[in-house]
């Protein structure tokens, strides 16, 4: 019998005081036939009146319920998804986190059972789901017993409008999505998402914690509610199964796999094949589980209960039900062919083995149920329609509206026909198949037995076999069902149950038991069918709700997971004198030190009682309360048990009281949670189940048990023992006597020195009492805190070792050889001798060892096993004590044994395979691995396997070790590791650390060797990382910018506002002062209200330092502040005329500030992130002057000027001010948008029609709804409809959306129908339209659109005032939409042959006779226009322009001669005359674009595209010296204007090419002939061309030049702006609106984006290009007749990001670094400007490299981890650098003076033995380096002795090597070691640390080890030999006695001192020296033949080592000595022969 882990305390769900409280619902509004409102009132308050007379509270009766789970976090499955997220990282790298194809064991992987029994698992909290009538309480929180009334939970309270019927609990994968669930997948925060389910009348809710909620209404009555693992299973009313009035069954059973997603119904497989819907009313489901696929039911026609495994249905039984819905089939086939399946197993009592069906999920295409007519339902309406819901959003789903029409009149089949006024809807499928796996055999049971049952649960034991248990209640009876290969697809399930006597049972998943309620009322705990032990549970005999000690049988503690930080009831408490000595503890401390009910029991009870009287708690000093027996009797029948969670349940009394108890675990230390584990692997089920009983048993007796870690130890080495049959007579007392010798102290051990200065952790307190004291329970750790010892116990424990030995002779064995366990000592002994090995290699277990040790050793002793116990004196020196013990198991106990031979060989250690290994020896055992026993230990000789030998002898060093019948073969295998056999060996590495699942804070917990080994590998994988790997590979070689580009996949912004309280970190829009926390910054005199005030960025001070190009191109652009109107009065003039010439002034220098927002709108691009609830504000257009001397202001009165001069450069303003949202703006939707539409103004509804065009070209008006859509159209402004229709088609570019395709037709006559109603739609409207559909069948090769576009090219104007004006410009525009929608398909597209596009274009280009009209408007086109007089040919004039351009377009890039043939220029002067001039510019872009290929940026193809013929005609400065008469023939103009035009076609052509690239070349070639048109005016050659030609032509070649150093904010080419834009005024006639239009377009393009962005070279960039710089600008600001002006924004659809912007990832601002790239087909590496920069075009290059000295070095390689780069490059986010240490950033020492004076350091590779502090202090900017010097190593105003400045100089030397070598994650290493060098008393594992490293280092050169300070450990190498030969020379008496003898005597022990001892120990271990190595040598004669002795040890082949030890030795003792030098010569000469 057991006793629980804690007083029961009262249960009362927490929901219920909650509830009480609710106000609840509102009260329900009545219909218009009831009663008035205040008579509804009185009513509803009579009706509630409850005249019982207990409380509402009290017998809340049908009206509440409630559930409770357990909140668990599992720590190893946390790490389980860590590895996961990994995994979807590098999945989803290719395609972001937009991937919907993941496979679903990525997005929703396998339960995975722990192997691990469970032992330290301790219950985290509870979480309760209460529900009463309308509300519901969903609490977390575990109840206390010290805070039952005041206890503080996390609370949540929702109400419903009708009472609630179901409430549950949900998996996180019902809540989330296919597309959430990645992304929650790769958040770590959604590991703790929970839900709840709430279900009342009418609809299912779901709630979150995280604040999601969502509504799923329900069409049909549900009669229970089940939760899968596929989500929901709403069981439907089986009387609400037939359709009303009808035999037509429909399906009872409905699938819901998220809350959005429709109720489907179930398809039900049954044993014999035949499938359908689950229509039967007889089947009931009775369980399932969220985790499981099985479902439970029972058929009360048969009275058996009966299996079905859930999946995902398949396409053929999707097929299959659709077609056998027949009206029969349905009513009388499925069912009789279930009936018959269910009962065929009842004869064979056989069962089904599932077969392996597939899993995969059903396609979208397999609708085909077209068997609508089999019920008499219309065609168009099938069945399975009717099954279920199509939409939520509609008014009735069909199956209400069926059920519906049906329940109004009686009705017969035929009459279902005429339902035409249902709906048809899309049919349901099916989601989910339900098929039979198993039946209930119910042989031999009689009928009247058969009973549903009531309860059921999936259950897996102790040994992990697995069970489906089912409660039959009213037969008292519990059936376990076996369930085998539970987790894989083959499960199968026994025939027959095993059935155990149960009122009532539920599973303790996480404990793997069963509470079950006997009959008789007692509890009993099961794991499967075995009986553990009876729950002793003491009754409340009084109803009090706060347990007292009189009821109780012991105090009130804390639960585990909760501790108790109250103090105790007073009442409790009694007399510390009382209590202290009793407890055998501090008497300080206060749980112990209340009176408990069994303080009269006996402290340990014996562990084989198997009766305890009922009324032993009864016991008490204090007379109880005299109670009946019938209230007694009535307070102690438990009638049922519910709420599991943990090892927490409730019981449930006769009375309705609760009580809640917690049952006691296996144990509470991790050392005995590992021996559990250990047994398990080499007992069989049964052996360990007897174990476990015979365990809980004793270490749960009912009484005290709060036993200190020793006496748990104790308590199960003694059931061990007596397991094994090795029990200690009764007469002997084991108590103190052995404690005190089988418990030795730990401060000599591993506990460290005896000063907290010497102890490797800092701490003095001594482990002696701890077995790793992170994993004792709180309220006993307490207990034990070492700051309660006095040095009186410090010095008792020093002086123990000198005790005599005790027990020696005292203690009588006998031998059980028939006990359980006495066959597997061999087993038992070997598998936790491998645990004791297995826990040195882990700091947090030193303080376990002493105990296993001791443990081991008397096994030792016993099995007469001498390489064990010297084994263990090794370790523990203090068990030589008793090695006089007699032996207990002789040969005729062995030969009884099982698995003898695993102890013939040599006991195995650990460290000494490691040695093995390091040094390569090849004939040696491999060591021996037991799975989830030594796990560390095959992993580090893995680790150092692979380090010294590669991978190809990994598995060469060890084996495994299975022992047959284990319980562990019910349990899966892990998973083997598999590395890539051909990457580095530092790769190989990572790639086993992390297949390991060991990050780097696993790593530093190895031993000091093995970390220091492993940290050098990692170090080279450090110095050159893998690329595109994980960002737990980057951290495991700590290279956190890495890291954090693993993580830009998966970036969505790059930019945001800092929030409050977290790091600031600069990016690319961050400003160059960072923000503070006041509104300094804020001010209204800091900011110019110019719309350019976040352009102070530290992007751009980094990029541009030295100049002030930022603040000027401000300047330049500012368009809200008045001009400066310089113009001096000249004498004689009036002031109404200076008056007037300062308004023309102004005048002139408005056309210039008109364009300014253009080129604003290119700088500012996308540099603003709105905030949501601030409406934008647009900077206004200041057309007004100022006077710079008087101040006045000017405006125009005195002139004219046209009335709506500002329309469209109002328009630019707007689009300039959109255009700085960025595409990465959150909350930019349709209301926000809305909400900035202006109420007033006219300027600003221009403005506004600007701004959402500028959305649309950022793609945010995909998310405008269709009414505002359709608002802003109704209101037919001219304006508004031009930036909306060219926005939205932009939005959508080549997506062909019907929805816009439709709005565009309305706007262009010949995309409607000839029958339409003729609309009055402005010109420019039909422009924007005509562009729209060009922008949105982009690249389409649309056929009907390419016809009416074609069409458009050639629409003649009329017939009455249509097309009159502006024709130029939809002609043009027509052309540049045929050219995007064919762009670059050439002819290839079939469907366009007939239409013959090239001659037709051809024709327009060239002209030609009037050809019919075709298409749907040629009626209208009969009659003759009345404005336009045409001629019978086609007006070129008109046709021309987009007829080019379309041709140049549609060929692009495919180098058809023919075509490029009819673009070349006219070589003859006769030809020359049929061409207009500025024609040929076009053809020349044509002709550029269609020879793509043959574009060169150099100046000879420049020249060589104007035709040589003409050449000798030009007026050029270098032929004006030649004699040459004119001729007069000659038509220079022509020539010269052809010229012109030419060159700047073919310039443009290299702009468009060369766009982003900052070729030096074309830079070199356009620069020249830009100064050469600049000369023009002055020379012939500008005469004759004409200024306005040179003009126009120049504004080209500027826009060519900017568009290659787009973005690059080229200092020359500003210089040449900023001179074009000062030609202002009346002297230059010829500069027009269109030149300053161009010209600050290019100033824009040259500062793109803020710097951030260039130019694209993709063909749809190319054509964007062409269409917004077409090379006729407008004459004044409302000229649109070549080219609409809106177009011109189009270049944003051309826009790239590839600005590389490193960031330092520790300060985390922008920095400047080095880059260079390697391009394709490039063998060295390109020095690019320092970046920032701009990248060039990606896919020209390999490789992205930072190669700067002053950071670590970052690569992106193309075929690895190139998505990262292009992530970042899109977002525009910056990439994390790490700087090296003792390096400044570039701003901060630009020369790298001061970095180079620190690297002077670094580069040294010797050691520097005299540190000076100031060097240190250059390094101070390094993490954690100011804090180590400050508090470790400043010690001025101290004194220190001469060891203690010993001490510091290593200590700094030390923390040097590691600073200046940038290896601060060294300098633990390095501590440690120097730790294990230096201590007062080393041990076994010090020793071996040094041993180890010894032969790592010795196996190689040093100049091997360039990572690792080689010469500072051979300093503690050096210091530690030292200490051991000193303690050779001290110790060589003992050593001698060692040496002589075959094990040391007892009596001779006890002579030598403790610590004597111990070093004695570690000079054996280190020299490896054995017994009876000496036997043979004479020492008494005080001489030593050495030489003899040489020969000798040689012959013994003794390492060199060890001779040198034993040298020392004989030395040591001779009376004539020889020198040490003369001895290690000897010694080693005679090693190496």
């Amino acid at each position: 019998m057991i006793a629980v882990a804690e007083p029961p305390l009262e249960f009362v769900p927490r929901g219920r005081q909650t509830s009480a409280e609710h106000p609840g619902p509102h009260d329900q509004p009545m219909a218009r036939h009831q009663l008035p409102t205040t008579e509804h009132l009185l009513l509803q308050r009579l009706q509630n009146v409850n005249i019982s007379s207990a409380g509402e509270d009290c017998t809340p009766g049908g009206q509440e319920s409630w559930s409770v789970r357990e909140l668990y976090d599992d720590y190893e499955a946390s790490e389980e998804r860590a590895a996961l997220r990994c995994k979807l990282t590098e999945r989803t790298k290719r395609c972001g986190p937009q991937a919907t194809t993941l496979p679903n064991r990525l997005l929703n992987p396998p339960v995975v059972r722990r192997v691990e029994p469970m032992c330290d698992y301790m219950v985290n909290n509870e979480e309760e789901l209460y529900v009463n009538r309308n509300t519901v309480v969903w609490t977390q929180g575990v109840n206390d017993d010290d805070d039952t009334d005041n206890g503080v939970y996390r609370r949540m309270c929702f109400t419903t409008d009708t009472p609630v019927r179901f409430a549950c609990f949900l998996n996180r994968s019902f809540v989330r999505g296919r597309l959430a669930q990645l992304k929650a997948a790769v958040d770590p925060n959604d590991d703790h998402l929970t839900a709840i389910c709430v279900m009342d009348q009418d609809a299912l809710r779901v709630y979150c914690s995280n604040g999601e909620d969502f509504l799923a209404n329900l069409d049909f009555p549900v009669s229970q509610l089940w939760q899968t693992k596929y989500g929901l299973l709403l069981e439907k009313d089986s009387s609400n199964a037939l359709i009303s009035h009808m035999s037509i069954p429909m399906p009872r059973l409905f699938s819901m796999s998220h809350p959005l997603h429709e109720a489907c119904p179930v398809v039900l497989k049954t044993s014999t094949g035949s499938t359908g819907y689950m229509t039967e009313p007889e089947y009931t489901v009775v369980f399932t589980t969220e985790d499981s696929d099985l479902v439970m039911l029972y058929d009360a026609k048969f009275c058996k209960h009966f299996v079905a495994r859930l999946r995902k249905v398949t396409p053929e039984e999707v097929n299959y039900v659709s077609q056998q819905m027949e009206l029969g089939q349905t009513l009388m086939g499925p069912r009789s062919m279930a009936g018959n399946s269910f009962s065929s197993t009842k004869q064979t009592g056989a069962t089904p083995k599932a077969t392996n069906l597939s899993f995969a999920a059903r396609t979208t295409n397999t609708t085909t149920m077209g068997m609508g007519n089999h019920f008499g339902l219309s065609q168009s309406q099938s069945f399975s329609g009717v099954l279920g819901q199509s939409n939520r959003a509609s008014l009735g789903t069909p199956l209400s509206q069926l059920q519906n029409s049906i329940s109004q009149q009686s009705m017969s089949v035929k009459d279902m026909r005429k339902l035409t006024h249902v709906k048809p809807a899309k049919p349901i499928e099916p989601e989910l198949c339900m098929e039979h796996i198993w039946t209930e055999n119910t042989y031999g049971t009689q009928r009247e037995f058969c009973e549903m049952a009531t309860r059921a649960f999936i259950h897996t034991d102790l040994v992990g076999q697995t069970f489906l248990c089912y409660l039959l209640a009213r037969s008292c009876r519990l059936q376990l069902v076996r369930l085998t290969g539970y987790e894989s697809g083959e499960l199968q399930l026994s025939t027959l149950a095993s059935t155990l006597a149960a009122k009532d049972a539920v599973g303790l998943q996480r404990m793997h038991m069963i509470a079950v309620l006997d009959p008789s009322g007692s509890l009993l705990l099961y794991t499967g069918t075995v009986l553990i032990s009876k729950v002793h549970i003491t009754p409340f005999l009084a109803p009090t709700p706060i347990p007292t000690p009189l009821v109780t049988p012991m105090a009130a503690a804390a639960s585990p997971s909760v501790p108790s930080a109250s103090p105790a009831p007073s009442h409790v408490k009694t007399p510390m004198s009382a209590a202290g000595p009793a407890s055998g503890i501090p008497s300080g401390s206060s749980s112990f030190v209340e009176v408990r009910r069994s303080s009269l029991l006996p402290t340990k009870a014996p562990g084989d009682v198997a009766a305890f009287e009922e009324e032993l708690h009864m016991l008490s000093p204090i007379q109880p309360q005299p109670v009946s027996y019938t209230q007694r009797q009535a307070h102690n029948v438990c009638k049922s048990l519910r709420d599991p969670a943990g090892n927490r349940l409730t019981l449930v009394y006769a009375t309705g009281r609760m009580l809640r108890i917690a049952l006691p675990f296996l144990n509470d230390t991790r050392l005995l949670t590992r021996c559990v584990a250990t047994l398990r692997q080499v007992l069989s089920p049964t052996q360990f189940l007897d174990f476990v009983i015979r365990w809980y048993s004793d270490r749960n007796p009912p009484g005290s048990r709060n036993y200190s870690i020793e006496q748990e130890w104790l308590l199960f080495r003694s059931t061990l023992l007596a397991l094994m049959g090795l029990t200690a007579a009764p007469d002997v007392d084991a108590g103190e006597n052995y404690a005190r010798c089988a418990t030795p102290p730990l401060h000599t051990q591993f506990g460290g020195g005896a000063t907290a200065a010497e102890s490797s952790n800092g701490s003095s307190c001594s482990s002696s009492s701890t077995l790793g004291g992170q994993d004792e329970p709180k309220k006993r750790r307490i207990y034990n805190d070492c700051d309660d010892f006095t040095d009186d116990d410090w010095e008792f424990l020093l002086l123990q070792t000198t005790l005599a030995p005790c027990g020696a002779d005292g203690h009588s064995y006998s031998v059980n050889i028939g006990a359980l366990l006495f066959q597997m000592i061999p087993a038992i002994f070997f598998s936790l001798h491998l645990l004791y090995e297995d826990l040195k290699l882990d700091a947090d277990f030193y303080g376990a060892l002493p105990y296993l040790a001791t443990f081991l050793h008397q096994l030792a002793i016993d099995m007469q096993l001498e390489s064990y116990v010297l084994h263990y004196i090794l370790d523990f020196p203090e068990l030589s004590n008793r090695t006089g013990k007699l032996s207990l198991l002789g040969a005729e106990h062995g030969a009884m044994m099982l698995h003898q031979e695993l102890l013939r060989v040599p006991a195995p250690s650990v460290f000494a395979q490691l040695e093995h290994i390091i040094v390569g020896e090849e004939e040696v055992m491999p060591y021996t691995f037991l799975e989830c026993v030594n796990e560390r230990s095959r992993i580090l000789l893995q680790l150092v396997s692979l380090v010294a030998h590669g991978h190809e002898r990994l598995n060469y060093w060890w084996q495994l070790l299975e022992i047959p019948g284990a319980v562990q073969a019910n349990f899966t295998r892990r998973s083997k590791r598999n590395i890539t056999a051909d990457a580095p060996r530092s790769h190989q590495m990572l790639q086993l650390l992390l297949a390991m699942r060991l990050t780097r804070r696993d790593i530093e917990r190895f031993p000091a060797a093995v970390h220091l080994i492993v940290a050098e590998a990692l170090e080279e994988a450090r110095l050159s990382p893998p690329m595109g790997c994980s960002m737990a590979t980057y951290e495991l070689i700590l290279r956190p910018e890495l890291a954090a580009h693993a993580q830009l996949p998966f970036l969505e912004t790059s930019t945001g506002q800092p929030h409050c309280g977290r790091v600031y970190k600069e990016d690319s829009l961050s400003a160059r002062c960072p923000p503070t926390g006041g509104l300094e910054t804020d001010a209204p005199a800091q900011l110019r209200r110019d719309d350019m005030d976040n352009m102070d960025t530290k992007l751009l001070r980094l990029r541009f330092p030295d100049d002030m190009r930022v603040d000027e191109v401000r300047r330049l652009l500012n368009s809200s502040e008045p001009v400066v109107i310089e113009v001096q009065q000249a004498p004689g003039t009036s002031d109404h005329e200076f008056i007037e010439e300062q308004e023309k002034q102004l005048f002139a220098l408005c056309a210039r500030t008109m364009t300014l927002p253009l080129g604003r709108g290119m700088f500012t691009l996308r540099t603003m992130l709105p905030r949501p609830s601030e409406s934008l504000v647009m900077p206004k257009l200041c057309l007004l002057g100022k006077e710079p001397v008087k101040g006045t202001t000017i405006e125009m009165q005195q002139i004219e000027f046209p009335a709506n001069m500002q329309m469209w450069p109002s328009f630019h303003n707007g689009v300039a001010t959109g255009l700085k949202i960025s595409p990465q703006a959150q909350d930019v939707d349709s209301n926000w948008i809305v909400y900035n539409k202006p109420k007033t103004h006219s300027h600003n509804a221009l403005e506004h029609a600007g701004f959402l065009m500028a959305l649309g070209l950022n793609g945010h008006l995909r998310t405008l709804s269709f009414m505002s859509v359709y608002k802003y159209l109704v209101k037919c402004d001219e304006m508004t409809n031009v930036g909306l229709l060219l926005g939205i088609s932009a939005a959508h570019r080549g997506t062909m959306d019907t929805k816009t395709t439709k709005l565009l037709s309305v706007h262009l006559e010949a995309l409607l129908p000839a029958t339409a109603m003729e609309l009055d739609i402005p010109q420019s409207t039909q422009v924007a339209a005509i562009m729209g559909i060009g922008l949105l069948y982009q690249g389409s090769a649309k056929r009907h659109i390419a016809e009416v576009l074609l069409q458009e090219i050639g629409r003649p104007p009329g017939p009455e005032m249509e097309n009159s004006i502006e024709r130029e410009s939809y002609a043009m525009t027509a052309g540049l939409s045929l050219g995007l929608v064919t762009l670059g398909q050439g002819e290839s597209p079939a469907g366009l042959r007939d239409l013959q596009l090239p001659d037709t274009l051809h024709y327009y280009m060239v002209g030609g006779v009037k050809r019919p009209i075709s298409g749907s408007q040629k009626e209208k086109y009969r009659l003759a226009s009345f404005q336009v007089r045409e001629g019978d040919t086609v007006n070129i004039d008109v046709t021309a322009p987009g007829a080019t351009l379309a041709l140049g377009l549609m060929f692009f890039n495919s180098g058809n001669a023919a075509i490029a043939e009819w673009m070349q220029p006219p070589d003859s002067r006769y030809l020359l005359d049929m061409v207009r001039p500025d024609f040929l510019l076009l053809r020349t872009i044509s002709r550029g674009l269609i020879q793509w290929e043959n574009v060169q940026p150099n100046n000879a193809w420049f020249q060589a595209q104007f035709p040589r013929a003409l050449r000798a005609h030009l007026k050029l400065p270098f032929y004006e010296n030649e004699y040459a008469p004119e001729d007069h023939d000659v038509d220079y103009e022509a020539i010269s204007q052809a010229y012109c035009n030419i060159m700047a076609g073919a310039a443009f052509c290299i702009g468009l090419k060369y766009a982003g690239t900052e070729n030096m070349v074309a830079f070199a070639t356009l620069r020249s002939v830009i100064k050469d048109f600049l000369r023009f005016p002055s020379r012939p050659m500008g005469e004759c061309a004409g200024r306005t030609t040179v003009e126009s032509c120049l504004m080209v070649l500027l826009i060519s030049i900017s568009l290659v150093f787009a973005g690059s904010g080229n200092c020359e080419i500003l210089r040449i702006i900023r001179f074009l834009r000062s030609r202002v005024g009346p002297q230059y006639p010829h500069i027009t609106y269109g030149s300053h239009m161009a010209i600050h377009m290019s100033l824009g393009l040259l500062f793109l984006g803020a710097g951030r962005f260039t130019i694209s070279q993709t063909p749809e960039s190319v054509a964007a290009l062409v269409c917004a710089f077409f090379p006729k600008f407008p004459i004044h600001s409302n000229d649109n007749r070549y080219h609409l002006q809106a177009l011109r924004h189009l270049y944003v659809l051309a826009v790239e990001p590839r600005l590389f912007l490193p960031r330092d990832i520790d300060t985390n601002k922008l920095c400047l670094a080095n880059i260079s790239v390697l391009e394709v087909g490039a063998t060295e590496l390109r020095r690019l400007p320092i970046a920032p920069c701009i990248l060039p075009v990606l896919s020209s290059l390999q490789q992205v490299v930072v190669d700067d000295e002053n950071y670590w070095p970052v690569c992106f390689e193309r075929s690895r981890n190139w998505h990262q780069l292009e992530r970042a490059l899109a977002m525009s986010a910056p990439i994390d650098i790490k700087k090296r240490t003792g390096c400044l950033s570039h701003l901060e020492d630009p020369d790298r003076l001061k970095s180079m004076l620190a690297q002077t350091l670094t580069m040294e590779q010797s050691i520097c033995w005299q540190i000076d502090m100031n060097d240190l202090q250059q390094f101070a900017s390094e993490r954690m380096v100011k804090q180590f010097l400050s508090r470790c190593l400043d010690t001025k105003g101290t004194d220190l002795s001469p060891p203690e400045l010993m001490k510091r100089h290593q200590v700094m030397l030390l923390f040097y090597n590691a600073v200046v070598k940038d290896r601060m994650h060294f300098l633990p290493v390095y501590l440690t070691l120097y730790d294990h060098v230096t201590k007062s008393m080393p041990n076994n594992i010090d020793v071996w640390q040094m041993k180890l490293i010894d032969a790592y280092l010795s196996r190689s050169q040093e100049s091997e080890h360039p990572l690792i300070s080689v010469e500072l450990i051979q300093m503690m190498q050096e210091l530690f030999k030292q200490e051991m030969e000193d303690s050779t020379r001290e110790l060589c008496l003992p050593l001698r006695e060692f040496l002589s003898r075959k094990r040391l005597d007892p009596s001779y022990v006890t002579t030598v001192s403790g610590p004597d001892l111990q070093r004695a120990f570690c000079v054996i271990n280190y020299y490896n020296l054995l017994p009876n190595m000496l036997n043979g040598v004479d020492l008494s004669t005080g001489t030593v033949n050495y030489l003899r002795l040489m020969y000798e040890f040689r012959r013994l082949n003794l390492g060199a080592h060890t001779i040198f030890g034993l040298m020392k030795i004989l030395q040591s003792l001779a009376t004539e000595v020889v020198t040490l030098d003369e001895a290690a010569l000897l010694a080693y000469t005679m090693g190496d022969q």
